[in-house]
């Protein structure tokens, strides 16, 4: 009897020990202690990444490692002319990003960003100012440059919004027009030009207080786990007919437009970019002369190219006052490849044809 007793006893012990572990296992704190430990183990990381050097930081425009006192300015947005009496074009190469959007007839203008303008002795030719390249300017902060506006634009720049401008009184420090082409399309700048225009303006390259950057960079090459095959890439704008063709050795996609490479002619280079994003807009004609306007707060659909693969992302813009931000469909952040940038803003009804081939 005594021996059945220890027994039962024995088996009870077994099963309230079995149940309490199986409690243990499925209790909330030890979720809570994995999730403290794989905190701990992240912050870890972060804590030993190589530090920069002292004078040096990520850039905004495109995560790569460059001097503070570059870093720290804001980029100047200079519309350029992109029609064939205006080629070949000036400076363009050296641009941190570059937009490209459809104006009148089916023709495009870049707004090229320069953050570093040190060695820019020529840039151009340049052109008139579009509303909604105003908007996209804000997104990184950057000092807009033209030379002429549409009524669209200029009742912007006539509310307040902060120009360097050709038509302007100190238009000639900033600007000068060379013989080799007719006019409109022989208007440039440089690097003093650009300078003497902040001096004029009073503007300053100084970023808003707390600045941070609204894009995400990869500070090591990163191939994108999912997307689709995109080694040739065409847009949808008629006149000039762009491409990007993907390099696997330098992995950076080469611009083509008009049937040929697309070339700076201070140095020969052919515009190649690291990042292709791309923003369908709802797009609407707002004037009998064409002028396009597109629908840029909110939130739309798009497409992310980089190393070989294209990805669906969505836009967001909540207002005028904050900036667009890229998400993908699961709702993580987009993080960009360290480099230049092309952003293309694309009506709703067309479409950017991405090829394996």
């Amino acid at each position: 009897m005594k021996k059945r007793w220890i027994a039962g006893l024995l088996t009870l012990t077994m099963i309230l020990g079995l149940t309490a572990c199986g409690q243990k296992k499925e209790e909330t704190p030890a979720e809570t202690q994995t999730e403290t430990t794989t905190e701990t183990e992240s912050e870890t990381v972060k804590e030993t990444e190589t530090p920069l050097e002292e004078g040096k930081m990520y850039s905004y425009m495109t995560g790569e490692v460059v001097d503070t006192q570059i870093g720290t300015q804001r980029p100047y947005a200079i519309m350029i002319n992109n029609i064939g009496e205006a080629l070949p074009q000036s400076g363009i190469s050296q641009a941190e990003a570059v937009y490209e959007c459809l104006v009148e007839h089916g023709i495009t203008r870049l707004m090229c960003e320069f953050q570093n303008i040190e060695n820019l002795s020529k840039v151009g030719s340049i052109r008139s100012a579009r509303h909604y390249y105003m908007d996209l300017a804000e997104d990184n902060e950057a000092i807009f440059t033209h030379f002429g506006q549409s009524i669209f634009a200029k009742a912007r720049i006539d509310e307040g919004y902060p120009t360097i401008s050709g038509l302007s009184g100190y238009s000639g420090d900033v600007f000068y027009r060379t013989d080799d082409r007719e006019a409109p399309h022989n208007v440039f700048s440089s690097r003093d030009g650009l300078l003497a225009g902040l001096s004029a303006t009073g503007l300053t390259r100084d970023y808003p207080e707390g600045y941070k950057g609204r894009l995400n960079f990869y500070h090591e090459d990163t191939v994108p786990e999912k997307g689709d095959a995109a080694n040739k890439v065409s847009m949808p704008f008629p006149d000039c007919s762009p491409w990007f063709e993907y390099n696997t050795e330098d992995k950076l996609y080469y611009r083509y437009q008009y049937g040929e490479p697309h070339i700076d002619a201070e140095n020969n280079e052919q515009l190649k970019f690291k990042n292709l994003i791309i923003q369908y807009a709802q797009r609407s004609v707002i004037s009998n002369e064409d002028h396009q306007d597109y629908t840029l707060i909110g939130s739309g659909k798009g497409l992310f190219i980089t190393d070989g693969k294209v990805n669906p992302i969505t836009w967001k813009r909540e207002s005028a006052a904050d900036r667009t931000t890229y998400f993908y469909e699961d709702g993580t952040p987009v993080y960009l490849n360290t480099g230049k940038s092309y952003f293309a803003v694309v009506p709703s009804e067309l479409s950017v044809a991405c090829e394996a081939e």
